[in-house]
């Protein structure tokens, strides 16, 4: 990984040294000119600040603490290497503080992460690079909490046609935590015609991930302090993920656009939390200094299918007023079901300053395998108590702000040949998510950009 993030560093230098070379070129351009995709470069500062409450922790068997901090500073930065051709390239980090880890092992702690749920709370800046998700999971018990961190990056090449209606690109993604490893590669397209009025774009990407199998204390075997007689090691410790995304959208008049999205995602090999403990409704629970040991580790099927479909619609009400709204079906072969309903309202207030209050609601369906705290029996199959995975409401409620001088923040802006430094805008949004089985969350998140 070490080698990967030089990689990208130099990648980046390299890139703006470039840029900057020929931007400072003396030599005249030719007579015909053609329009850059992006006349300068831009970079912009990121930062969320998670933190969550409830108490039905999948690491304890859906019942226990699931206090989680998230931090997540992140850099992304878009070079224009040519007139028709942009590299952008982003890396962050996610510093997580949870108290599950805590309670993986409570008589060694073994710090380590793992999520899966249709429902996202809103922390999406930890997933600047695209990857699928490995952040601590939710859930644990009252010894505190233990830190981990999680790095993650990507690079994206595209480039743009002389007529400026089709684009192309590739693009590559790590992440790296303890426990938890994965690399990722990518290409897209993208076509408008009926004179920019209508778009096409096609996506593809394909994940590859591996997972150190660490188990809760009571199961390891190797370290002698428990018998688990009957208990089954996994004998798989990879998980690939293939997704595929098709967009179109469509300006229908000077006021509405319209956008139609449906992606196919397929995942196979460690679909479970190996980590996350399952006791049976038909055994009796043993304890041991106040720890109940568990029976078994959530075991799930080694492949999944998603299919989610979304529609996007903004109106355009006035100069001042934008209506954006959003609606997304989900379904996935577990029998997990779906609905999304987001709105979003910017005002704006001056030329430089714009609010936007936001609502969502969302509703899930459990899947097929789920059950609460000691209610599956040891004659199933598959089984989890992870309430990411069960049935629940959950809204999300807002208030974002946007400074965009036409001049730039402060009136940094020194538009010249030679210097073209300027802070571009600052936004910032705060949300509120809760969910019906308890869990709820504060969101905060900053964004800066420059440009120069």
């Amino acid at each position: 990984m070490k080698n990967i993030s030089v990689l990208l560093v130099l990648m980046t230098c390299s890139a703006i040294l470039s840029a900057q070379e020929k931007k400072d070129s003396t030599v005249v351009e030719p007579t015909s000119y053609k329009k850059k995709v992006l006349d300068n470069i831009e970079l912009n500062f990121l930062y969320s600040n998670y933190v969550q409450n409830g108490n039905h922790g999948a690491v304890t068997g859906g019942a226990g603490d699931e206090h989680l901090t998230d931090n997540t500073p992140a850099i992304l930065i878009s070079i224009p290497i040519s007139a028709d051709e942009i590299l952008s390239i982003d890396f962050g980090v996610d510093l997580t503080t949870s108290a599950s880890t805590d309670q993986i092992n409570p008589f060694a702690v073994a710090p380590i992460g793992g999520d899966d749920d249709d429902d996202k709370s809103g922390n999406t800046s930890s997933k600047t690079s695209g990857m699928i998700a490995t952040s601590a999971s939710t859930g644990g018990g009252d010894d505190g909490a233990t830190a981990h961190k999680r790095s993650h990056g990507a690079a994206t090449y595209t480039k743009t046609s002389d007529n400026r209606t089709f684009t192309w690109g590739v693009d590559g993604a790590f992440s790296s935590e303890k426990g938890y490893r994965s690399k990722g590669f990518g290409a897209l397209m993208r076509k408008s015609f009926n004179d920019e009025n209508s778009e096409v774009n096609l996506n593809a990407k394909a994940y590859f991930d591996n997972i150190d199998l660490i188990y809760p204390g009571e199961f390891r075997v190797s370290e002698g302090l428990f018998p688990s007689i009957g208990f089954k090691l996994l004998d798989v410790n990879h998980r690939n993920s293939f997704s595929s995304e098709f967009s179109f959208s469509q300006v229908l008049n000077k006021r509405m656009q319209i956008s139609l999205n449906a992606d196919l995602i397929y995942q196979e090999g460690l679909l479970s939390t190996n980590y996350q403990r399952i006791y049976f409704k038909d055994k009796p629970i043993i304890t041991y200094k106040n720890s109940e040991l568990a029976h078994d580790i959530e075991r799930l099927p080694g492949s999944r299918l998603k299919y989610p479909f979304s529609v996007r619609i903004n109106y355009y009400v006035s100069d001042v007023v934008l209506l954006r709204t959003f609606y997304r079906h989900y379904s996935d072969d577990w029998g997990v079901s779906a609905n999304t309903y987001d709105i979003q309202i910017p005002l704006k207030i001056s030329p430089s300053f714009t609010m936007y209050p936001m609502f969502r609601h969302h509703s899930q369906l459990q899947a097929r395998y789920f059950a609460p705290k000691s209610q599956h029996l040891s004659t199933e199959l598959f089984y989890t108590s992870d309430y990411d995975l069960s049935t629940f409401n959950s809204s999300q409620y807002g208030m974002g702000f946007t400074i965009a001088p036409p001049l730039g923040i402060f009136n940094l802006d020194t538009s010249n040949d030679r210097k073209r430094f300027r802070f571009k805008s600052f936004d910032i949004r705060y949300n509120y998510y809760s969910r019906t089985d308890g869990l709820d969350a504060n969101i905060l998140s900053l964004n800066a950009q420059f440009s120069f």
